[in-house]
């Protein structure tokens, strides 16, 4: 018979492969009930949901979930993998009293209040004002890009579409890549170069610049960057200057003097790399606008369950239905 706990509540974080689950105490992520289920081994939501609770043994009243996909709507449809449903359907099918359905990046923008300082680790100068907007940027499948505001007690995530604004070339060499990106794709928008996918497309570009023709996967331009590989070396670096550029960007947009924090599975991989490359360069530089840039600190993170701990975060946050 399953234990039933009004403080216990269900958090989810799920991507397109996989769906990790966890229980949350009293609005705390308890990280020994974290398990992570492969999405194409269920048909849907609930099956997924019901076979985790049977592990832990245990029911529950509420849940928070997060999801990779367009939220706003009544109807869920993931974008990378087949489950799909109604959330007042599935709310009854798992016997919830509530049950909040949130955008995975939402999720992560969330948990930035909650991070622990050794889940941080900060790249350059400046100190974020308290209670002062927050930013997030993740490069990893796409490009994830939202704001957190104070309201009172609690913090009010804003969601947006940041990955999709235009790219903006300042160098020559900007320029020159932007044009062979042009010919390929049209529009190039910051998610075009600051992806996985986008790592390649660099790539490619800085070959056509040096004559050559030979393509990588992602994962085969990092490695070959951290030994040296000249030409994935260059084109590496030039894709942690350009998140500089996009984080700064969005910095000045939403007023994010209470620091910006990168995310996403693509930068975690390079850490020390990402903190010798001219990242934060490329984040101060502006004609009016360096010295508060200069004020605000920028951390990569390297937390393990972002999404849960946000999920966690979410649920006794009024602000977010």
């Amino acid at each position: 018979m399953p234990t039933q706990n009004s403080s216990i509540a269900l958090v989810a974080d799920i991507g397109g492969t996989n769906a990790r689950f966890a229980l949350s105490l009293n609005g705390q992520l308890q990280t020994d009930s974290v398990e992570v289920l492969a999405c194409n081994d269920f048909e849907n939501l609930d099956h997924a949901v019901n076979h985790y609770l049977t592990l832990q043994q245990i029911a529950v009243d509420h849940a928070c979930m997060a999801f990779a996909c367009p939220v706003s709507g009544q109807q869920i449809k993931m974008t990378n993998n087949h489950w799909a449903f109604d959330k007042s359907e599935m709310k009854e099918s798992l016997r919830l009293q509530s049950f909040k359905v949130i955008n995975d990046f939402t999720a992560q923008a969330l948990a930035l209040p909650a991070l622990p300082e050794n889940t941080l680790i900060k790249v350059g100068n400046g100190e974020a004002i308290e209670g002062a907007t927050k930013l997030i940027i993740g490069p990893g499948t796409g490009l994830g890009v939202a704001a957190l505001k104070k309201v009172g007690e609690h913090w009010l995530p804003l969601p947006g579409e940041g990955g999709h604004a235009a790219f903006s070339p300042i160098s020559p060499m900007d320029h020159d890549i932007l044009t062979i990106l042009q010919q390929k794709l049209g529009y190039v928008s910051w998610e075009s170069v600051l992806c996985g996918s986008g790592i390649e497309l660099l790539f490619e570009a800085h070959n056509t610049l040096a004559g050559q023709t030979k393509q990588l996967k992602n994962h085969e331009i990092t490695a070959r960057a951290l030994n040296g590989e000249a030409t994935c070396k260059e084109a590496l670096l030039h894709f942690c200057e350009l998140l500089g550029r996009a984080a700064s960007n969005a910095a000045l947009t939403t007023g994010a003097q209470g620091g910006v924090y990168i995310a996403g599975g693509i930068i975690p991989r390079f850490p020390e790399f990402f903190a010798q490359s001219d990242f934060r360069k490329s984040f101060e530089v502006n004609d009016k606008m360096m010295n508060y840039l200069a004020t605000i600190p920028t951390s990569l993170i390297v937390h393990d369950n972002p999404g849960l701990t946000g999920a966690c975060e979410a649920l006794g946050n009024p602000l977010i239905q």
